[in-house]
């Protein structure tokens, strides 16, 4: 099979017109599927039957490809956790039994929460570096074990995991594990990213093809068994390194509908920055509803100076309601992963000066030249350029004479629709068809539509 985009070349084709080069078309297509592949974690694949041979090292769960629920065979020892978002899918396999069911659990967005504090400590204590992975392998695997276990890696049908974190908190059990590979030509490819884990072979001088796909985290609440409710996100840390001259915006709402959250992280982001990223990726991605409490306590503790800084200019009344205001900025389209934890910040920040900024337009519309003239604000910036001249790429203008100077444009603009729309009501009272009254205007002046009759219609 070949890869999904394929399957666009001909709607593709039909979009642009003329005759494109199918071969271009079809490589343009493969590049750009593929990166969404990345960025929702995913490869798409059709239906199909494969072999799997689980070594999860301890760990009770393992995230999985795209495993169709109700698919496997009965008696495997392992159970499919659905998908909270798509039940016909699950991400998750559960392969161990639960040591003792709790009677109850924290709500979702609180374990959401936790699992963020758990993945920045595990960033700080550099657990989700290849090195961490290296120290696993030679403290665990002794070295005369190491040549079976590369073969056994090297086998594809192999999915081998080196636990990272593993620990229960309030009723749920959170984990972080990375899945290592023998990476050939025959891997395939399913959207997540890989990390070589050794630069140099042992014996030569080409890079040693095991790897380690990227970290995974794992939540679920430890209330029944099989488990009936999974979260599962990607970290990436850093050094990822992927295109990001896509439009996110476009791209965001497929990406959070079918793709898997990512969690970005460095070494600047605070415990509770990632923590909050968690829970506002499980509210994207549809694992919990926007009326979660969580939601807008995650982004006060992330993001205090924000935070501060709406209430003492909107005159909230508490820091609950100027995080409720940033909240709603932060809805969609969301984060674009590719950027890092850097431009999470940022846009954070933005978005905070958007809120006051928007604040101050409802408080004193007078203020602003936009509503003097009575028009939006992005129709007054599209107009401007009529009236004023940029000066080191700013416009340096006088508000009230450029104000009263768009005033009576816009006042002959309305009063030559008035007149054009009373000559097309007359012409068409003559006999004129719509689209001859039309033409007949752009050839002559609005005034003359009052003798202007067809040819053999003229009274």
């Amino acid at each position: 099979m070949g890869h999904w985009s394929e399957g666009l070349v001909d709607d593709a084709a039909k979009m642009i017109g003329g005759s494109p080069d199918r071969r271009r078309l079809r490589d343009t297509l493969a590049r750009v599927g593929r990166e969404i592949d990345v960025l929702a974690g995913r490869s798409f694949q059709p239906l199909r039957r494969a072999t799997s041979v689980i070594d999860s090292n301890g760990l009770p769960f393992v995230d999985v490809p795209d495993l169709q629920v109700g698919s496997m065979e009965s008696g495997a020892g392992a159970w499919e956790v659905p998908d909270p978002v798509n039940g016909e899918l699950a991400a998750v396999l559960q392969v161990a039994p639960l040591a003792s069911p709790v009677p109850n659990a924290a709500r979702a967005a609180d374990a959401l929460w936790i699992a963020g504090q758990l993945v920045a400590g595990a960033s700080e204590a550099g657990r989700l570096s290849a090195d961490y992975v290296l120290h696993w392998l030679g403290t665990s695997v002794d070295h005369e074990q190491r040549k079976d276990l590369f073969r056994h890696i090297m086998n594809p049908a192999v999915r081998f995991y080196v636990p990272v974190l593993g620990v229960s908190v309030n009723g749920w059990w959170f984990q972080i594990s990375r899945r290592l590979i023998w990476v050939t030509n025959e891997t395939e490819d399913d959207g997540r990213l890989i990390e070589l884990l050794l630069e140099k072979a042992t014996t030569g001088e080409e890079a040693s093809p095991l790897a380690a796909v990227e970290a995974i985290l794992i939540a679920v609440p430890m209330t029944r068994h099989p488990a009936d409710w999974a979260f599962t996100a990607r970290i990436w840390p850093e050094q990822v390194q992927v295109p990001t001259d896509r439009p996110w915006r476009r791209l965001a709402k497929a990406i959070h509908g079918h793709g898997i959250p990512t969690i970005t992280v460095d070494p600047v982001s605070t415990s509770y920055e990632i923590a909050c990223q968690t829970v506002l990726k499980g509210y994207w991605h549809g694992y919990i509803s926007g009326d979660e409490p969580a939601l807008a306590n995650a982004v006060a503790m992330a993001y205090p100076r924000q935070v501060d800084r709406i209430q003492r200019e909107t005159r909230a009344p508490d820091r609950a309601s100027a995080a409720a205001t940033l909240l709603e900025q932060l809805i969609h389209p969301g984060f674009d992963p590719a950027r890092g934890a850097e431009a999470t910040r940022r846009y954070v920040r933005r978005k905070a000066s958007i809120a006051v900024m928007e604040y101050r337009k409802g408080e004193a519309p007078e203020r602003y030249p936009w509503t003097r003239v009575g028009i939006s604000e992005r129709r007054y910036y599209k107009l401007l350029p009529l009236f004023a001249q940029k000066v080191n790429g700013r416009y340096d203008y006088d508000y009230d004479d450029v104000v009263a100077r768009m005033k009576a444009h816009l006042d002959h603009v309305d009063k030559a629709r008035t007149v054009r729309a009373v000559a097309l009501e007359v012409l068409r009272s003559h006999g004129f068809g719509e689209e001859a009254a039309r033409k007949w205007l752009q050839r002559h002046p609005p005034e003359e539509a009052v003798s202007a009759w067809p040819r053999g219609r003229r009274p």
